[in-house]
């Protein structure tokens, strides 16, 4: 067994105990006290654990906890992962890039578009273009909610109809105006 990197306890045990030790790699495994699962990078990559190895839910207090990597023992970075249920801290080691997932947040991950774009948290030039998508999608549900769904897709039809046109302006003159007729 390794330190868990929030418990910093010697708790953190394989997830396959049939797998030969090395003292150098720290493979896949799981903390026996706060159920937290530690990844190593190619472990994720490669898709190499189900999300059933998580099933446990964390305490919120571990969230906020920092951790240092049970593989190199560094300071662990942190990337929020928002979501529009219990968002929460993952922890990535800059020097090996493998991931600590409190209890509960690799099957929360798993089960998400996030599992493919692990790395992309710590990049804000992504996590901007998502939470514009988020922002675009949030806006066109509020129009749904105001204007109704058919409106809206009479409305994004016409917007595909005429956003590459040569004339669109005389197109959007001809709705303003059709609009402002009594």
């Amino acid at each position: 067994m390794r330190p868990c990197p929030k418990c910093k306890t010697v708790t953190l045990a394989p997830l396959d105990p049939a797998r030969p030790a090395d003292p150098e790699v720290v493979p896949p495994s799981r903390c026996v006290h706060c159920k937290g699962v530690w990844l190593p990078h190619e472990a994720v990559e490669h898709h190499q654990v189900s999300a059933a190895v998580d099933v446990a839910v964390a305490d919120p207090a571990t969230d906020a906890l920092p951790g240092f990597c049970p593989r190199c023992r560094s300071l662990l970075t942190r990337a929020r992962v928002e979501r529009e249920t219990h968002p929460f801290w993952l922890d990535k080691c800059g020097s090996c890039g493998g991931f600590w997932f409190d209890a509960g947040e690799f099957a929360a991950i798993a089960s998400s578009e996030w599992l493919d774009h692990l790395d992309d948290l710590w990049d804000p030039v992504w996590r901007k273009r998502v939470r514009e998508k988020r922002a675009e999608q949030r806006h066109l549900e509020e129009l749904e909610r105001a204007l109704g769904k058919e409106t809206v897709q009479h409305l994004l039809a016409a917007v595909r109809a005429l956003k590459h046109h040569e004339n669109r302006a005389l197109g959007l003159s001809f709705l303003i105006e059709e609009l402002r007729k009594p």
